[in-house]
C-alpha cells in the first residue's frame, strides 16, 4: 500500500526511477537515493505530500518535468558536489539545470540565486507552503506553471529583466492579492493568472496603464494600478 511507505532507500544496484514510481506515496516522509542513480522519470514522486527533504546524488545526471509536483511540504534540496548536469549553488534549496542557469525545481525555503535567468515549466508547482519568493532582476522568463497552485502566496513583485510569463504560471494561486510588474513584459499569456480569485491589484509603473491593458486579458484591465512616479534626487555639489 503505496500510502503507507514511509521511508524507501534505493539500492545501490537501481539505474533509474521510473515514471510514476512513487506516484502518490502521501506518507513518504525520507527517501535515499542510491549513486548509481542516474535518471528520475516523469511524476516519480508525485503527491509525495508529506516529503520533506530530497538529496540529489552526483550520479543523476536526467531528471524529467513534474519529478517532484505537489511535494507540498518540501523544504530542503540539496544536489550533491560534483553533479556534472545539475547544482543547488548558494545553499539555494533548489535545483538548477548547471548549464543554461534555469531554476528546474524549489521548494517552501528557496532563495533563488542572482545567477538564474530563467525559472523553468512547474518549478514550484503545487508548493501550497510557499508563502514569500523573491525573483531576482537577471530571470528574464517564468516558465508554464511553475507557480501554479503555490495557495499560500499572496503577492509577487515581477523583477524588471522577466521579459515573458508562460501560460498558467500562476494558475490557481488561490491567495495572490497583489501583483506588481515592471515596465516592459513583452508577453503575458492569456490565462498566466487563471483562477486567481483574490487577485485584486496589479502596480504598474507610471504611464505605462496603456501598455498593460494591451497585454492583459480584459477582465483583469478594472484590478491594473499605476504607481507613482519615482522621484530623482539630485546630489548637492
Amino acid at each position: 500500500n503505496c500510502k503507507e511507505l514511509t521511508t524507501v532507500v534505493i539500492p545501490d544496484s537501481v539505474t533509474s526511477i521510473g515514471e510514476n514510481a512513487f506516484y502518490g506515496c502521501s506518507s513518504l516522509t525520507n527517501i535515499t537515493i542510491g549513486d548509481s542513480v542516474t535518471s528520475l522519470g516523469w511524476s516519480a514522486f508525485y503527491g509525495c505530500s508529506a516529503l520533506m527533504s530530497i538529496t540529489i546524488p552526483d550520479s543523476v545526471t536526467s531528471i524529467e518535468k513534474s519529478t517532484f509536483d505537489g511535494c507540498s511540504a518540501l523544504k530542503s534540496i540539496v544536489v550533491a558536489e560534483g553533479n556534472p548536469k545539475y547544482d543547488s549553488r548558494e545553499n539555494c534549496h533548489a535545483i538548477i539545470e548547471t548549464a543554461t542557469n534555469k531554476l528546474i525545481q524549489g521548494c517552501s525555503k528557496t532563495i533563488i540565486p542572482a545567477s538564474v535567468t530563467k525559472i523553468g515549466d512547474n518549478a514550484f508547482r503545487d508548493c501550497s507552503s510557499l508563502t514569500n519568493i523573491i525573483i531576482p532582476d537577471c530571470v528574464t522568463e517564468i516558465g508554464y506553471y511553475t507557480f501554479s497552485g503555490c495557495s499560500a502566496l499572496t503577492e509577487i513583485v515581477i523583477p524588471k529583466g522577466v521579459k515573458k510569463i508562460e501560460s498558467v504560471a500562476f494558475f490557481i494561486c488561490s491567495n495572490l492579492t497583489t501583483i506588481t510588474l515592471p515596465a516592459g513584459v513583452n508577453k503575458i499569456a492569456e490565462d498566466a493568472f487563471t483562477r486567481c480569485d483574490q487577485l485584486t491589484t496589479i502596480y504598474v509603473p507610471a504611464k505605462k496603464a496603456d501598455y498593460y491593458l494591451q497585454r492583459l486579458p480584459e477582465t483583469l484591465h478594472s484590478k491594473i494600478v499605476e504607481l507613482a512616479p519615482e522621484k530623482k534626487t539630485v546630489k548637492k555639489s
